[in-house]
């Protein structure tokens, strides 16, 4: 003889499951905030610009000039940026002291 499931029993184990992924997904992020660098740390800029490898973003310089396109490779005194904007066929290695912020598109319509 088997043994039929009814909705309601079906129900339970949905939001035992749902309950145990809620869990696990929420020590994840506490454990991703414990290792973000604090924003008066002299990194946060170089961590934002090795968070964002592959991604566009625009760069204010201390100089006023802006710059935008991909970063490529971020290191602790450097950042590659290639594809520039209006540059195409330039890429730009930029002083992570010179960089005054980081603009990065987070939102669309």
């Amino acid at each position: 003889m088997t043994r039929q499931w009814s909705p309601v029993h079906i129900s339970l184990v949905l939001c035992f499951l749902c309950a145990i992924g809620g869990f696990s997904g929420t020590v994840s992020l506490v454990f991703a905030e414990d290792q973000a660098i604090g924003l008066n740390s002299p990194d946060a800029i170089r961590y934002t610009l090795e968070q964002q490898a592959g991604k566009r973003v625009k760069l204010k310089l201390v100089s006023g000039q802006d710059l935008e396109g991909k970063v490529s490779r971020a290191g602790s005194q450097a950042v590659v940026i290639t594809e520039l904007s209006g540059m195409e066929f330039f890429d730009a290695t930029v002083r992570v002291d010179q960089i005054a912020s980081v603009i990065v598109r987070v939102r669309t319509k």
